[in-house]
């Protein structure tokens, strides 16, 4: 969930919480205060009623106004005050409508009464109701705007991250141009700009430096191994040489070969892995299968494998070419090398699918260890360990996915995209 999302659903549940607090608070006063002014005119009628009693004398023994507002009695009882609200069923409305009721006694001229008065609430709660709904709507409509607005400035004061994190995205190690985060105003995102030009500048830095490094060490360790292998390679062509000395000499040859590849794989490796390759293109990799497959004919007919190619289904990715030729290469060359002789090679492609099968004998690894540097199956001495770890790394680069199964005497690899 975005942040700023995140920080409007907070927003939202605080304003809701203290519209609600606020709502019942109005509420809860507003009813008092219209309680308060109804006791206070019942007091008011009640001191009429007190002067008038004073001033005039009472007939009946029950005097009930015409209008049902008061009722005096006579009383013999304890002192009697008390407000209460009570439900009085009215002739005129034809329902049951809440009252406010003083309920008092009093002695006047050696005489004691009972005075009840009463007032309809009928119209304080009318009252009550309307303000409730007119401030309701209008928390609302408050409630609406603050939410908007808040959406609003949120946008425009996240507008700089959100610019920061598109100049991230663009942002490739191998280009030439250096990246350059602006200042934006906001203290914070200045700082955290700043450090993201130190930190792009110190990571271009380190690239060219080790691209330099990658590129020196590739030619400085080339150099003396193809004069190494030249020199044993004359030896072994002196016809004096005796034939234990030519055997030790044929090994050394053959590890310098071999030391020789390991040197061009792993420097490879390193610079797939800092991402050196930046160039890319649209490549239909079954297009490039059927390429290498041609090139490779004669090693297929040397050890009579048959290949099946079912590629009709096109398969683009935008790559490297040069990593994508290494890519088929190197599962080309791994189901080749690691095959029977009289075997097969089966290669099917569907729409982002591609797939390496070939015969060869189970094997004496761990399935999870196959795409791990210097995992080998075989003690070959032409194998250095690395072909699979690198298709792996590049497959990584480019959102691909590798992955391995042995299913009825046939290893299969299979390539697809990861959607």
């Amino acid at each position: 969930m975005k942040l700023q999302h995140k920080i409007n659903i907070r927003f939202l549940a605080i304003t809701i919480l203290v519209f609600s607090i606020a709502g019942f608070l109005f509420y809860s006063i507003l009813g008092r205060v219209v309680h308060q002014n109804i006791d206070e005119m019942l007091q008011s009628r009640k001191e009429i009623l007190i002067r008038y009693l004073t001033n005039h004398q009472l007939q009946d023994s029950v005097y009930q106004s015409p209008d049902n507002a008061f009722v005096i009695q006579q009383y013999q009882g304890q002192n009697l005050f008390q407000y209460n609200d009570t439900l009085i069923y009215t002739k005129t409305d034809k329902e049951i409508i809440p009252f406010r009721k003083l309920s008092f006694s009093i002695t006047i001229n050696g005489k004691t009464y009972k005075i009840v008065l009463v007032q309809s609430l009928l119209e304080s709660d009318d009252l009550i109701e309307v303000v409730f709904y007119f401030m309701l709507a209008l928390f609302v409509i408050l409630f609406v705007v603050l939410f908007a607005l808040n959406y609003s400035l949120s946008f425009s004061i996240w507008k700089p991250f959100y610019n920061m994190l598109n100049t991230l995205k663009a942002f490739k190690i191998g280009k030439t141009q250096e990246t350059h985060f602006p200042k934006t105003g906001t203290f914070e995102f200045d700082i955290l700009n700043e450090t993201l030009n130190g930190l792009t500048q110190k990571l271009h830095t380190d690239f060219i430096n080790l691209k330099e490094f990658t590129e020196n060490a590739s030619h400085e360790i080339q150099t003396p191994l193809a004069i190494i292998k030249s020199k044993l390679e004359m030896s072994l062509h002196d016809p004096l040489l005796p034939e234990k000395h030519r055997n030790y000499i044929h090994s050394a040859y053959e590890s310098a070969i071999r030391l020789s590849k390991l040197n061009e794989a792993l420097l490879l490796l390193s610079k797939i892995e800092n991402r050196q390759f930046v160039e890319e293109t649209n490549i239909d990799l079954t297009l490039l299968v059927k390429e290498k497959l041609n090139q490779i004919e004669e090693l297929v007919e040397l050890k009579n494998i048959k290949v099946s190619l079912d590629v009709n289904t096109s398969f683009e990715i935008k790559m490297n070419p040069y990593l994508a030729e290494i890519l088929i290469n190197n599962l080309l060359g791994n189901a080749l090398k690691h095959n029977i002789r009289n075997g097969e090679i089966r290669i099917s492609a569907e729409r982002h699918l591609l797939t390496f099968s070939n015969t060869g004998k189970p094997l004496t690894i761990e399935p999870e260890k196959l795409f791990k540097r210097f995992v080998k199956q075989s003690a070959s001495a032409e194998s250095t360990g690395l072909g699979l770890a690198i298709a792996f790394e590049i497959s990584s680069i480019y959102h691909l996915s590798l992955q391995y199964k042995y299913q009825n005497g046939y290893h299969t690899l299979s390539l697809f995209e990861n959607l």
